[in-house]
């Protein structure tokens, strides 16, 4: 009673404060996942938890207090945010979160290995961690339509000329005689016109 919130709050150092969410900021996060027919279930590893800190999965309103330096969360949906805060028991310091980690698992796609998907691995729709929202008719569709469109053949661009192609041609293949020659020619008529002027 005689120390109110705010004074136990000052006894929290700067230098404190700096420690300890340098050692929050160092706890790593990865996940694992395990495929079953058809579905996958993921884990979470937290590592190298100090001494004192708690972790808080705050999608799930779970506190996982320090039981050593790894925590190891199970049977997480794929598709999914995670958000972990790091508390520390400290009296002082302990009142605020140090640092949240946030961990997104990848969306996984069910029909990825399906025979539909020969030949078309390297488009979303078949590769493993799409997010599929398709029914499977609805999935199988729309692979073979994509099929449908890599087998088109390619129109090649016709090679038929007119005389426009063949002048156009001409003149590359000779402009270095025919430019010279209109030039010589133009200021030949130019020359002869003011001539023509200056009689008058």
């Amino acid at each position: 009673m005689l120390f109110p919130l705010k004074s136990k709050a000052i006894l929290c150092t700067n230098d404190e404060k700096v420690k300890y969410q340098t050692l929050a900021r160092n706890i790593t996060t990865n996940y694992t996942y395990t495929e079953e027919n058809g579905t996958v279930k993921f884990q979470i590893t937290l590592s190298n938890i100090q001494y004192g800190f708690s972790i808080v999965d705050v999608k799930n309103k779970v506190t996982y207090p320090y039981k050593g330096s790894e925590i190891i969360i199970p049977n997480l949906e794929e598709g999914t945010s995670y958000r972990f805060d790091v508390y520390t028991d400290d009296l002082y310091c302990g009142t605020n979160s140090l640092y949240s980690h946030y961990v997104t698992l990848p969306s996984y796609n069910p029909y990825y290995q399906d025979s539909v998907c020969v030949g078309m691995e390297s488009y979303p729709i078949c590769q493993k961690w799409t997010k599929m929202t398709l029914s499977y008719e609805d999935f199988k569709v729309k692979v073979e339509s994509l099929k449908k469109v890599e087998e088109k053949p390619i129109e090649k661009p016709s090679t038929h000329k007119n005389v426009y192609d063949y002048l156009l041609e001409f003149y590359l293949q000779y402009y270095y005689i025919i430019l010279p020659t209109f030039i010589i020619g133009g200021i030949g008529i130019i020359y002869f016109y003011n001539k023509k002027n200056d009689l008058f």
